[in-house]
């Protein structure tokens, strides 16, 4: 039997604390958020990179500040924080990002997801096992605080594809190569979020990300906040909100199809307050989209990875390296899952696209903006 689910959208024009309070408070309780009262909550925001809260690449440490206290205030008996970037040092606490800061000020406890993983197999992946964090067994409640961005490989990234920052630190780029597909690695996404099973999702839509993201693209103001005990419904209204079908997004396909929505048409979700339909953003810059792959290529593409990847690379924009920008850093060679890029004796990328598989990491963990995408962005 369906459940209806439920998105509340509210408008939030700042990060001040009267307007993240007033709006997380109300779009919390239409959504129906679960009884925190005595219980360890276990937040989980989207720290691609430990960025400077204005690039917009990082859920606001303001939103987790409001939230931590919110929870405390109805009853919570521990908050959690984590999330496990691809490239990060030990001991990684997430300074730039502020986010580190606020849990030391709100009495949150910051985990470091990549110490001492559990593995956990992955259903609907041919037997893939990932390292997900041991906290998830010592708490009752997990929410997904994720960011509304786009993203170059998945065309948008939310609450569900936030949860891959769950996998321990470059344990993530060993799935781009074993899924190299947008619908084989929306297969694996829709089995970690099986076994999460998150509770809650929050988005922080204040300020969003478009363009060539989920770190390359430009803040936008969008002034809105979003919540639902269904991360898929969640999902599909941020979708409609950027102008996408959600149905032409892979994972919000595949998770339809494995029927891990508690939905079953989009008309069965409910907006208790403002409905994605009304907020749907004409001049949003999307990714544009590619043609799908075939639905026998999606299926053989982990069996048959190195094959379907020469395949499958034809067919997708290059990543462009701008030498000028380029800081040497080392970043995209050691992320690199195809291990197509080195660093010359001048400290420059050099790229070897036949081994380039387009998962556009490097793209991601770039901290000098030097790399873009081939043939543009927008649709």
């Amino acid at each position: 039997m369906t459940h209806r689910p439920t998105v509340a959208i509210t408008r939030c024009s700042t990060y001040s604390e009267t307007d993240l309070d007033k709006s997380l408070k109300e779009i919390c309780e239409a959504a129906s958020m679960p009884d925190v009262a005595g219980k360890k909550v276990l937040l989980k925001p989207n720290i691609l990179s430990d960025s400077a809260p204005e690039k917009a690449i990082t859920t606001r440490p303001e939103v987790l500040r409001s939230l931590i206290r919110m929870l405390y205030a109805k009853g919570a008996t521990q908050v959690l924080v984590g999330d496990s970037p691809g490239i990060h040092s030990p001991n990684f606490v997430p300074k730039t990002s502020g986010i580190g800061q606020v849990c030391s000020e709100e009495g949150a406890q910051w985990c470091e997801f990549a110490k001492d993983p559990k593995m956990h197999h992955i259903p609907g992946t041919y037997g893939l096992k990932l390292p997900l964090p041991k906290v998830m067994d010592t708490v009752d409640l997990i929410f997904s605080v994720a960011k509304m961005k786009t993203h170059q490989l998945m065309y948008a990234t939310g609450s569900v594809k936030n949860l891959f920052g769950m996998v321990a630190g470059l344990h993530k780029s060993s799935c781009h190569m074993l899924y190299p597909t947008r619908e084989s690695f929306a297969r694996m996404l829709a089995g970690l979020y099986a076994v999460v099973k998150p509770h809650f999702a929050i988005m922080d839509a204040v300020v969003s990300m478009e363009g060539p993201g989920p770190a390359g693209g430009s803040p936008r103001h969008t002034g809105l906040l979003l919540a639902s005990s269904d991360c898929t419904a969640l999902d599909a209204a941020q979708a409609i909100i950027m102008g996408y079908d959600p149905f032409s997004l892979p994972l919000v396909k595949e998770l339809y199809d494995r029927r891990l929505t508690q939905w079953r048409s989009l008309e069965e979700i409910s907006y208790p307050l403002l409905a994605a339909s009304e907020l749907v953003l004409s001049d949003f810059k999307r990714i544009k989209q590619q043609e799908r792959t075939s639905l026998f290529n999606s299926l053989i593409g982990p069996l048959f990875t190195r094959y379907f990847k020469f395949r499958h690379q034809r067919h997708e924009p290059k990543p462009l390296f701008d030498p000028e920008k380029c800081i040497g850093c080392g970043r995209c060679v050691k992320i690199c899952p195809g291990k197509a890029l080195a660093l010359d004796t001048k400290q420059k990328i050099v790229a070897d696209y036949s081994a380039c598989i387009r998962c556009y990491c490097c793209h991601e963990v770039c901290p000098a903006d030097a790399i873009t995408i081939e043939h543009g962005m927008g649709e």
